[in-house]
């Protein structure tokens, strides 16, 4: 994920769009960069160097790439330079709906060497009622000097200039984390790519509903809006999370068997394996 150049301001408005937004399926990431004053397309994201800031906590509300009036925004027919005022300024319109397509919640994990939270996104769903997956939880998460998208991960015209970037591990939780810490940076608008793979386990499989599902998508994400000076949004648990859960008794099964929701990192940046703990196909 990288933060773009904070822009200056931007009116609220309402509508229903981005939530009809659908997540782009197949291949999970949640990779992050920061503020950005280039204009030559680069897929691969090497960051100039400047201090890293603390951890990036708070809540955010997140944006698909693919809606037409944000990409519109972002690079305007004829333009050769994106537009990142015109995208934060879009996006705040939508955002005091509310409408978004993801939303997001990262708190100080233990010793503020990292970061973890919550991911909440309503075409991430349960094949038995179709409700949304929770909690898909982010772990791990990081500030870098430098965040690598490839060609894949970067469909649509990218720049990347002066910045820092954010990377962490995202995966099915157990649903029993609570509370959330909040963070307080105003105007910033960031960019990203995110890929989750869900692996079924047995009862499911059994149940003909395939070996799992994959979801993938880039992103824009803003600041969550605050009411009363509160960050609104969903809550990015308290840190109390262990991988690879039973899902049985949230799936409302009758038998004995475990449905085992597993999520796949993507790997970190040196290109290392994904933990033995996930289940594969």
């Amino acid at each position: 994920m990288k933060r773009k150049a904070p822009p200056q301001s931007a009116s609220p408005s309402k509508s229903k769009r981005a939530k009809d937004a659908q997540t782009p399926k197949p291949t999970a990431v949640a990779k992050a960069a920061a503020p950005t004053v280039s204009t030559a397309p680069q897929p691969s994201a090497k960051f100039s160097a400047e201090p890293l800031p603390p951890q990036l906590t708070g809540k955010f509300d997140i944006y698909s790439t693919g809606l037409s009036f944000l990409s519109s925004a972002y690079l305007p027919k004829g333009s050769k330079s994106p537009n990142f005022q015109a995208v934060y300024e879009k996006i705040l319109f939508y955002q005091a709906k509310p409408d978004f397509t993801m939303r997001c919640a990262l708190r100080e994990e233990w010793q503020a060497q990292s970061t973890g939270g919550r991911l909440h996104c309503s075409t991430i769903t349960n094949p038995i009622d179709d409700e949304p997956l929770d909690p898909l939880c982010i772990v791990g998460g990081k500030t870098k000097n430098s965040v690598n998208f490839d060609a894949t991960e970067c469909p649509h015209p990218s720049t990347v200039g002066n910045g820092w970037g954010y990377e962490a591990r995202m995966e099915v939780g157990d649903g029993d984390e609570h509370g959330c810490k909040d963070g307080a940076v105003d105007l910033e608008l960031f960019e990203g790519y995110w890929f989750l793979k869900v692996a079924y386990g047995p009862t499911l499989r059994r149940k003909r509903f395939g070996t799992g599902e994959s979801y993938n998508g880039s992103f824009w994400a803003v600041r969550a809006l605050k009411k009363d000076g509160v960050e609104v949004g969903i809550d990015a648990g308290d840190g109390m999370y262990t991988s690879t859960s039973s899902y049985d008794v949230a799936l409302g099964d009758d038998d004995d068997d475990d449905d085992e929701f597993a999520g796949e990192g993507y790997g970190d940046s040196e290109g290392e394996e994904d933990s033995d703990d996930y289940e594969s196909y």
